[in-house]
């Protein structure tokens, strides 16, 4: 067993930990879990990480956003750090103010479906 399967139990871990800070309002731990989740490597685990972060903001967000940011995030198949580090920014801000999460995950899953569908069309482009 490599160091590359630690990274990526580490890297699942991680996740997990910051969606269920997320969830219950834990917001100093989820901001050093996501710390570490912002320069993650373009793999798939990375992205199975992601959604699960995505997921843990369904005990604060409407969940049908967390559904098109979950949904968005997977399609396009690609890491997202800047989606990781709102986030940890966001997780530091809520320690100090109150912060709508639904509105945060709504711009994020805006964001996420239109780089979605940029990326869709390069793919689907007729040659």
């Amino acid at each position: 067993m490599g160091i590359a399967s630690f990274s990526a139990y580490l890297t699942l871990a991680l996740g997990a930990l910051a969606a269920v800070a997320l969830w219950f309002g834990l917001w100093p731990v989820a901001a050093l879990a996501l710390a570490f989740l912002v320069g993650g490597r373009r793999e798939p685990v990375t992205l199975a990480s992601d959604a699960i972060v995505f997921v843990g903001l369904a005990g604060h967000a409407d969940p049908l956003w967390v559904g098109l940011l979950v949904v968005a995030s997977l399609a396009r198949r690609e890491h997202d750090p800047r989606a990781i580090l709102i986030l940890f920014f966001a997780s530091i801000a809520a320690t100090f103010v109150y912060v709508d999460w639904t509105i945060l995950t709504g711009l994020l899953a805006v964001i996420a479906t239109v780089r979605a569908m940029f990326a869709m069309r390069r793919v689907l482009r007729p040659a």
